[in-house]
């Protein structure tokens, strides 16, 4: 995630509270980039008729190196979707899960996938369509041979034919999230305080860039749990979801207001700015 695509988050965000807001925008500046003296340091400074805006944006990672780990599985294990597409039984679909960072330091990923593609075919259709009343004869989880890790294959309802890749949550996820939430809030709460002064309005953007375990409810909860210890708190923090080509925006605090309790927090669909 480069200075580019922080430029995008944040202009699709702007965008998106100027048309929520129904404001005009008069000057946009990038205080952090231009180091202009006597202007607060923030990623973004927009003046508009009648108000002015500081936005701080940062990046939640579920777990550490989380995106890289993301990265790796959608290099090595995406392929497969489109491999197998149509030659699975059905009625139903499957899950192909793995554990958090299993795939770090794999080689061979040809070899990786075409064994795997072997095992999937042998293995699919003696699962039974996912319910209560059949597990765990839904699933089946090896050590495939010629795969370096375990994987876990489940069949389920709806989608027949279809095939997804998805990552087994570490029961240890919400605390990691619930920590990198809490240093994003220790971090950027006070810089945009100090910016907001008596006359600005203050925004923080939280991005969450994972497909794989990203859950914006759980985000949502934690970021409202941490505020609390705040008496620095932004008058607007938005969640904004980058990993697919539509991105999502939730209004996590708008005033006085919290997740549930903001009229209308979203989901709204944006196409990147």
């Amino acid at each position: 995630m480069g200075n580019k695509h922080e430029d995008q988050v944040c202009n699709t965000v702007i965008g998106f509270i100027v048309k929520r807001k129904h404001l005009t925008i008069i000057e946009i500046c990038c205080p952090d980039k231009e180091k202009k003296k006597n202007v607060p340091s923030v990623d973004r400074m927009i003046k508009c008729t009648g108000v002015e805006v500081v936005l701080e944006h940062t990046l939640i990672e579920s777990y550490p190196q989380q995106i890289a780990d993301n990265n790796m599985v959608a290099k090595l294990l995406g392929p497969l979707r489109a491999q197998l597409s149509g030659q699975l039984p059905t009625p139903g679909h499957y899950e192909l899960c793995i554990d958090v960072g299993a795939v770090k330091g794999a080689k061979n990923s040809q070899a990786i996938q075409s064994a795997l593609i072997k095992w999937i075919k042998a293995k699919a259709p003696f699962l039974r369509v996912g319910s209560p009343n059949v597990a765990p004869a839904h699933y089946v989880r090896e050590k495939p041979p010629g795969v370096p890790f375990a994987v876990t294959l489940y069949r389920f309802p709806r989608r027949d034919g279809k095939i997804w890749i998805a990552l087994n949550a570490p029961e240890y996820l919400r605390e990691q999230r619930r920590q990198r939430i809490r240093k994003a809030l220790n971090d950027k709460c006070p810089k945009l305080f100090d910016a907001k002064g008596d006359k600005r309005t203050s925004i923080l953007v939280l991005e969450s860039n994972d497909i794989f375990l990203g859950n914006c409810c759980e985000i949502a909860r934690a970021v409202a749990e941490e505020l609390k210890a705040h008496r620095d708190a932004p008058d607007e923090v938005y969640l904004v979801e980058t990993e697919l080509k539509l991105w999502t925006i939730w209004i996590l605090k708008d005033g006085s207001h919290s997740f549930q309790d903001v009229a209308n927090p979203g989901p709204y669909y944006v196409k990147p700015s």
